[in-house]
């Protein structure tokens, strides 16, 4: 009963969302621009650095909320990684809006920083490095997030939680963002800085699309 207790109070963590509420304050429903998606990345573009950046920091720190709850009540790592794991399904399918959120990387950012902290900055910097190199967010998430394999067994414990939540995380990443890979395989994915209308709606966008 207790992991069960922990598991959904993480998936709740998750489903918290300041990406649909922080917009709100400006007077949008940021569903119904950009992407549509509820993510930091569609914040950043449609409202500026600050208001995506609290969107960031507040979907990080719920996951690594859930993981601390976790860690202060079990003592198994599978309990760690299945929080995290909860809560960036809550992220990606909370239960108050219809199971249409964001794409998990925030969350999951947040969720590993306190289980596997060498890991978690290696698949950082992988990041970071493809974001400088392609501008795009999206390839540079999938990457990092399948990096993650690697560095564990490099850098992290090794152990086969990890790689079993690793194999999912990657393939729960590569779903989220399979509408950016089409994209980037047209060449119609938009890069950090590319000048677009943030506000206009688009008809054949469905909330929590892209």
């Amino acid at each position: 009963m207790e992991v069960a207790a922990i598991l959904i109070g993480a998936y709740l963590l998750g489903t918290l969302l300041p990406g649909l509420w922080i917009p709100r304050l400006y007077g949008i429903d940021i569903r119904q621009v950009g992407s549509g998606n509820v993510g930091s990345t569609n914040v950043y573009r449609a409202l500026g650095f600050w208001p995506g950046f609290w969107v960031q920091v507040i979907d990080i720190g719920k996951a690594a909320l859930a993981v601390w709850i976790a860690q202060r009540l079990s003592q198994e790592a599978w309990v760690w990684y299945g929080a995290a794991t909860m809560a960036v399904l809550g992220h990606i399918f909370p239960v108050w809006t219809g199971f249409q959120g964001g794409k998990g990387v925030n969350a999951l950012l947040g969720g590993m920083i306190l289980i596997d902290p060498l890991t978690t900055a290696a698949a950082v910097g992988v990041f970071l490095l493809v974001l400088l190199f392609s501008r795009y967010v999206s390839l540079s998430s999938v990457t990092a997030v399948s990096s993650y394999l690697v560095w564990h067994g490099l850098l992290g414990r090794g152990n086969v939680e990890g790689y079993l939540f690793g194999v999912f995380w990657a393939l729960l990443v590569i779903y989220t963002h399979r509408s950016n890979i089409r994209r980037l395989l047209r060449g119609e994915e938009p890069k950090v800085g590319q000048k677009k209308s943030q506000l206009t709606t688009s008809p054949s966008k469905a909330p929590g699309a892209a």
